[in-house]
């Protein structure tokens, strides 16, 4: 039984495999076969490579050839084509599909003609070449009218023997204006591709610039060799392959008067670009004439300058052409060698500065070393920089250099030191005189860090500043370089030859686990004191300042934060006096604070008194104070000196004078 089953479903898996092998595979062969009738074209449409569009519909017939993946019009001139234009029209003739198809041998039986249809003279058809040459194949295809209704129009077979009704997308693809079916763009080659940029200006000059990419920097190799800015460059980089072509005037092979209306033959700029292995360059003739309307009496103003239009080539392409160019980049290309130049007078990307000497025109000399941080100590306590000075018997003084100072205010001045002018690439002796670089009135010398194994990067750099005989205007130039800057003559206030101005301005701070534990306050000149606390058993300052005034109270807690991290704003001398220069006049000591420190150390804790003497204001902003413990005298940063104020004078402060009311009549004023 169960041999008769298996025997049974056997035959039946048989006549299923037949009948899907046969019918089925007849049913899908049908379908495809069907679905190949309603294709216009066939495989020869498959590998289009070249097309004409021609007809009476056009004022010039079309070639468009494809390179690559690039499209170009060919005639009526030489122009890259648009893309999305061109596929469009490749798209429509290989998806061509009929509504309907009859033939042309039937049309004698129905008293009609190819003429009825518009297809004895098309007035539009598009003939394209397929396949690999010399097996490259010929294709016509003419159009003919449109149908009366929905929006369908007559094709001629190749063959001849079809006309077929097809929708009416074709026809609009193929009615594409040059205008639409050419690339807008003067250049086809990207801004990250560039290399390089070459520019050449009409004139006497004849002046040729060329800059280089070399990495993520630009360089001028011509008229001179210097660093070029990133920035600047690549804003006319993109200005330039943003430009965009307006109207075409069509070829000088076939049009020989083009040449002299364009003047694109000696033109008066030249723009070239350098991609990978492949170069474009923009010639700009004579600009095109304009007519801008006469200004009305009621403009209240004169218009902005317009931008300026010219007649343009692309080298090795024969059409000629009108663009626009933005004011802004024409200028930027005509003074190329200024407006793309580094304005960086210092070249320090990338480099780390270790060692800074400053010299002035009488010789005097800053030295200013940067020192290994040493571990064990806080970096501030020692600062980062020594500043290095020759005392009066010609021995080297050391004294810990404010990092701050020497980082976020030398050294960012340097890196920020742009030039104003570019006065001479290579100056004459008489005019490094006059602009004072032969006695220089600041020397900066700068010397680097090693940098990577196998860098020719120069182990130290010079700077020479200069002013002429106003002193009105800076210049400068460097040890390793001809080129003149004029710069901002701030630069020598912002570079001091004074070892104090770079001097460490953390005159005290608070050892690890010491504390302040009393405060006093004396006038000096009433031999009083203004003021006298301390620290008792287990009380904290806010306990011995609970009992005060608020204003007194938040004085002193500002001056116990001064004290506890004393910082100066500008350290004035070395050594402590006994008098100091104030309003104009030598006067001692006015004020004296003493400050009680707990210290721990391996003797157990220990009493450390500071005495810190005050001067009276000088100018309303400005007080000095001296250490005789840290052999210092320095100016106070404001919140001291407001600290000062309010325990020494604001209780006798008799406040802002009310004004009273005028005098009557006939009364004497006041």
């Amino acid at each position: 039984m169960r041999t008769k089953i298996t025997l049974l479903l056997l035959l039946l898996n048989v006549v299923l495999f037949f009948f899907i092998f046969g019918f089925e595979r007849q049913w899908h062969t049908e379908a495809l076969a069907a679905e190949t009738r309603t294709r216009v074209l066939g495989p020869n449409a498959a590998n289009i490579h070249t097309l004409v569009i021609s007809g009476n519909a056009l004022e010039n017939e079309v070639r468009l050839e494809r390179e690559g993946d690039a499209w170009s019009i060919t005639a009526p001139y030489e122009w890259p084509a648009n893309p999305h234009a061109v596929s469009r029209i490749v798209n429509e003739l290989q998806f061509l599909e009929h509504d309907t198809s009859f033939s042309v041998a039937n049309l004698g039986t129905t008293g009609l003609s190819l003429a009825d249809y518009g297809l004895d003279d098309p007035t539009l058809s598009v003939t394209f070449e397929s396949g690999a040459a010399p097996n490259s194949t010929t294709t016509t295809l003419a159009i003919g009218d449109r149908t009366e209704i929905g929006q369908r129009l007559y094709v001629l077979a190749p063959d001849g023997s079809k006309v077929h009704v097809v929708p009416d997308s074709l026809a609009n693809s193929l009615s594409l204006d040059l205008a639409q079916l050419r690339a807008n763009s003067c250049f086809t080659i990207p801004v990250f591709e560039v290399r390089s940029l070459n520019l050449q200006n009409d004139g006497p000059a004849n002046v040729r610039v060329r800059l280089r990419r070399d990495g993520n920097r630009w360089t001028f190799e011509s008229p001179v060799v210097t660093r070029a800015s990133k920035i600047a460059t690549e804003v006319v980089l993109n200005d330039i392959t943003a430009l965009r072509t307006n109207d075409f005037l069509g070829a000088p092979s076939r049009q020989p008067e083009l040449l002299a209306l364009a003047g694109v033959n000696t033109p008066t700029l030249r723009i070239t670009l350098e991609g990978n292995n492949r170069r474009e360059t923009l010639l700009l003739g004579n600009e095109v004439a304009a007519n801008p309307p006469a200004p009305s009496a009621d403009d209240a103003a004169p218009s902005p300058t317009p931008n300026r239009a010219f007649y343009g080539q692309m080298e090795e392409r024969d059409a000629i052409f009108t663009v626009v160019l933005p004011e802004r980049l024409a200028s930027d290309l005509r003074n190329a060698q200024s407006e793309l130049r580094d304005r960086a007078v210092l070249d320090l990307n990338g480099r780390t500065i270790d060692a800074i000497t400053l010299t002035d025109e009488n010789g005097d000399e800053v030295v200013l070393q940067k020192l290994e941080t040493v571990a064990s100590v806080t970096p501030e306590s020692i600062g980062a920089w020594q500043v290095v000075r020759r005392a009066s018997d010609g021995t080297l003084r050391p004294q810990s250099a404010d990092a701050d100072v020497v980082t976020n205010e030398l050294i960012q001045t340097l890196r920020e030191l742009r030039a104003t002018s570019f006065e001479r690439d290579v100056p004459t002796d008489a005019e490094l005189e006059a602009w004072g670089l032969t006695r220089p009135t600041r020397t900066i010398t700068l010397s680097f860090a090693p940098g990577l194994a196998g860098t020719a990067a120069p182990a130290t750099t010079t700077l020479l500043i200069g002013t002429d005989q106003t002193g009105q205007r800076a210049f400068t130039r460097t040890n390793r370089e001809t080129f003149v800057y004029g710069v901002d003559p701030i630069i020598l206030e912002r570079t001091p030859v004074d070892p104090l101005h770079y001097q460490n301005r953390l005159v005290q701070e608070l050892p690890a686990g010491a504390r302040i534990t009393g405060i006093s306050l004396y006038d000096l000149e009433a031999s009083a004191p203004l003021y006298a606390g301390a620290l008792e058993g287990d009380a904290t300052w806010s306990d011995v300042l609970a009992g005060l005034p608020p204003a007194r109270r938040n004085a002193l807690e500002t001056l116990r934060d001064e004290l506890a991290k004393l910082r100066a704003q500008r350290v004035v001398q070395d050594t402590f006096p006994d008098a100091v220069w104030v309003n104009g006049q030598i006067r001692p000591w006015r004020y004296r604070i003493d400050v009680a420190l707990l210290v721990s150390g391996d003797e157990g804790e220990q009493i450390q008194t500071r005495s810190f003497f005050l001067a009276e204001r000088d100018g309303g902003d400005r007080q000095l104070v001296g250490s005789p413990d840290y052999e210092v005298v320095f100016e106070a940063r404001p919140e001291l000196i407001n600290a000062v104020w309010n325990l020494t004078y604001a209780e006798r402060d008799p406040g802002p004078i009310e004004l009273t009311d005028p005098p009557a009549d006939g009364e004497p004023e006041l």
